[in-house]
């Protein structure tokens, strides 16, 4: 009877050693995430043959990932020229981590879309930016807000020209 104890202590040894080492292990998917819950049951100590199962539960949560948009804008100032509107739209920063170039394209897509007839339109991430716009020789202080939160200016109805932290993405055209 203590042989048969022993041997069944050695043998669950072994067995749970072998289970924990596994280098098989799936790599996880950052949006996946697994639990197990191994169940081990032994049969009765009196018994000639001692028998071991295990049963693993697994569940999987799978996470969507967030709905993409643009930033939110407001149109500040509309002025009606022969040709269509002059606007100036104030970026929402709430709305937004980071600006890129593509989010200043789908604001100002949507802007032409929604607000029609625009002609031209400048998009400001401050207020300050936007009060400095039309100045004709800019205070010191108003440079820095052009330099910091002038985003981009739509010429002619369809050119995007970037401005400030994204002059490096040049010009962009509206429906190509």
């Amino acid at each position: 009877m203590v042989r048969s104890r022993r041997a069944l202590l050695i043998g669950l040894a072994m067995v749970l050693v072998a289970s924990c080492s596994s280098d098989d292990e799936p790599a996880e998917d950052p949006l996946t995430s697994t639990t197990a819950t191994p169940i081990t049951t032994l049969a009765e100590a009196g018994t000639a043959t001692a028998q071991q199962s295990t049963t693993t539960t697994t569940t999987t949560t799978t996470t969507a990932a967030p709905e993409l948009s643009f930033p939110q804008y407001s149109i500040i100032s509309r002025d009606a020229s022969e040709d269509g509107d002059i606007v100036v739209v104030l970026l929402d920063t709430d709305t937004y981590e980071s600006l890129s170039d593509l989010d200043v394209l789908n604001v100002m897509s949507d802007l032409v879309e929604q607000f029609a007839p625009i002609f031209e339109a400048h998009i400001v991430e401050t207020q300050a930016a936007a009060d400095a716009l039309f100045v004709e020789e800019p205070t010191e202080d108003q440079q820095t807000a052009l330099a910091n939160g002038y985003v981009a200016r739509l010429e002619e109805g369809f050119r995007i020209v970037y401005a400030g932290p994204l002059e490096d993405s040049g010009v962009a055209i509206l429906g190509s």
